[in-house]
């Protein structure tokens, strides 16, 4: 069994596949889903519980850094929309904005477009950014 990897090595692997001109819609979907996915268990500690990214919001925002606070939240409806499809948080998504990715198609079929807009470099920059402001263990 290997170790899970720490906070950097989560956010170093997402940006390779950012990086890498092979990566499809599909890889980028998923290293999406388990890069929110995996931020959240690694960084948790840092509040009680209770919805992390609700709380990291609010904790960036009460410190001064209201854009960082509210990209990191658009990320984390994104990755739930990606992971769960419509619902919830597509239709909370859709009340923010602007966001800093692309939705696209109809109504009744919205997604997030993870190959526009350099969607998987600025999840990671954004995740980067917050874990900054967190407590190092």
């Amino acid at each position: 069994m290997t170790d899970t990897p720490d906070v950097a090595q989560l956010l170093a692997n997402a940006q390779a596949v950012a990086d890498s001109p092979q990566a499809d819609t599909a890889e980028i979907e998923a290293i999406t889903v388990e890069t929110v996915s995996a931020f959240e268990a690694r960084l948790q500690h840092n509040f009680a519980r209770g919805p992390f990214f609700v709380k990291l919001r609010n904790k960036l925002a009460g410190e001064g850094h209201a854009a960082l606070a509210q990209s990191v939240y658009h990320y984390y409806l994104a990755a739930n929309v990606l992971k769960h499809g419509g619902g919830k948080s597509l239709r909370e998504l859709q009340k923010l904005s602007p966001q800093p990715f692309t939705i696209c198609g109809a109504e009744d079929a919205l997604r997030i477009d993870v190959t526009a807009d350099g969607f998987l470099s600025n999840l990671v920059e954004t995740l980067t950014q917050a874990a900054h402001q967190l407590p190092s263990k």
